[in-house]
């Protein structure tokens, strides 16, 4: 009866989180409405800020010769440039009045760029709180755990180096995750190992007991007579089918377990960085200030009630790329650096290039029209997928805009699909209709074991038979 305890709270919690997870639109990432506009209206323009050259020219004395990207935009109220050294690497923001070095951002301006997050929200508190980030070489991103309060209470995860978002959580979804680790999958504290050893190991005793059981009176189950109560009989018809249900069950949990733990950043496409990146901006490149930028701009951009939110230098091989954002989550404006001409798009053969720059090794096959969930915009993307030759064959997703990878899926991450979909009985992508079908075999499993405590407890009827 005791290795029966975690069954149920498998099923019960399986089936409670199953329909709470039917209200997330977007999964554990919630739903918000970001701030469109920075809450200071900066002009980005202004010449008394520095030059990007000379921001180049403050990154060259750290001894970095290139650089990913540089961008220039108010963080908190204050004009900064964000420097990215390599496509792998964490974030340096300068100064763009003065040129001093702000990071590791401050509690005060991450409280700032915080309050400007979300609509109708504020700061209520911060927490240290590294993060794993699928985007970086580093192990833990140095990042504060900040609870925001108002119109939509939630916790948003800032990197310390830039002030970038890695994760939100809404109190919903952060509810689903403490029930889920805690009842559903019996991980209640740091030693993942520890506790899905102690789960999987009461799981394997009920199953193996059960099984014991079933086989050995298998001769005494001919000579039951109609004396035999119904849950003794509906327990011995059901026990097999309830037994491979929960055996291959834990079996793809464990192939989940494995990749969602013990190789975490290969499942996530670690396995695919090209860590001998040559490619980006000379630190003594003359870059076109904002200002020229501007010029190039379509005439309602400039016209508008509200500044540029964001100006950005790109590099894919030797050619030069800007961007500008009327708005902090919606794409921007694409313009050739050397033609001044404003673009749509990027060709699929430089989403190509820039992607066989930061991957290991290069594309397999040519690119198609995607689109990939990204964090920084809280939205989907225009992206190519192509698939590289890396030792884990990776799909990567390369957004039409800037060039930058969004996604990586290696060939573990689409062979993990089909198992996921077992697990959770996602066959139809009908979410209604397969968690019915989830809910009457979860009640298979419970009137098993239901039966199989009614029998302990009840002892045996006269007449009964073993």
């Amino acid at each position: 009866m005791l290795a029966t305890v975690p069954i149920v709270g498998w099923i019960l919690s399986s089936f409670l989180l199953h329909g709470v997870g039917l209200t997330l639109r977007n999964g554990l990432q919630g739903v918000y409405e970001l701030e469109l506009y920075h809450a200071a209206s900066v002009p980005l323009e202004d010449e008394t800020l520095l030059p990007p050259s000379a921001i180049l020219a403050s990154v060259a004395s750290s001894v970095v010769d290139r650089v990913y990207w540089l961008r220039l935009e108010s963080l908190g109220g204050r004009p900064s440039n964000i420097v990215k050294p390599g496509p792998l690497e964490l974030e340096n923001v300068y100064d763009a009045r003065s040129g001093d070095r702000l990071d590791p951002l401050d509690d005060t301006l991450l409280r700032a760029i915080a309050n400007e997050q979300l609509t109708g929200s504020s700061v209520e508190a911060l927490h240290e709180g590294d993060e794993f980030n699928r985007y970086y070489t580093t192990e833990r991103v140095p990042a504060v755990r900040i609870a925001m309060e108002g119109e939509q209470p939630s916790e948003l995860v800032f990197s310390r180096a830039s002030g970038r978002v890695l994760r939100r959580t809404d109190p919903l979804a952060a509810w689903f995750d403490r029930g889920y680790k805690s009842v559903h999958v019996w991980q209640w504290g740091d030693s993942r190992a520890l506790f899905t050893t102690l789960l999987y190991g009461l799981v394997a005793v009920a199953v193996t007991l059960g099984y014991t059981l079933w086989w050995t009176r298998r001769d005494t189950r001919k000579r039951w007579t109609e004396a035999v109560r119904p849950s003794r009989r509906m327990h011995a018809r059901f026990a097999p089918f309830a037994g491979f249900l929960l055996v291959t069950q834990m079996l793809v949990g464990a192939f989940l377990w494995f990749n969602l733990g013990l190789i975490e950043p290969r499942f996530r496409g670690q396995g695919s960085f090209q860590k001998a990146w040559t490619g980006g901006i000379s630190v003594h490149e003359q870059l076109a200030p904002p200002a020229t930028i501007a010029a190039a701009l379509p005439e309602p951009m400039l016209g508008a009630d509200r500044p540029i939110q964001r100006y950005e230098w790109r590099a894919i091989g030797n050619q030069r790329f800007w961007l500008a954002y009327t708005a902090r989550n919606e794409n921007g404006v694409l313009v050739d650096a050397s033609s001044g001409e404003a673009l749509q798009r990027l060709t699929p053969e430089l989403v190509a290039s820039a992607g066989a720059e930061v991957v290991l090794r290069e594309a397999a096959e040519a690119g198609t029209e995607s689109t990939e969930y990204w964090m920084d915009f809280n939205a989907r993307v225009p992206t190519y997928r192509f698939r590289f030759t890396d030792p884990d064959e990776t799909d990567v997703h390369i957004s039409q805009i800037t060039g930058e990878v969004v996604q990586r899926r290696p060939a573990v991450w689409r062979a993990f699909g089909p198992f996921l979909a077992y697990h959770t009985f996602g066959f139809t992508r009908n979410p209604w209709f397969d968690t019915a079908l989830l809910t009457t075999l979860q009640l298979t499993i419970l009137v098993m074991v239901g039966s199989g405590w009614a029998m302990a407890l009840r002892g045996r009827k006269p007449g009964d038979t073993d």
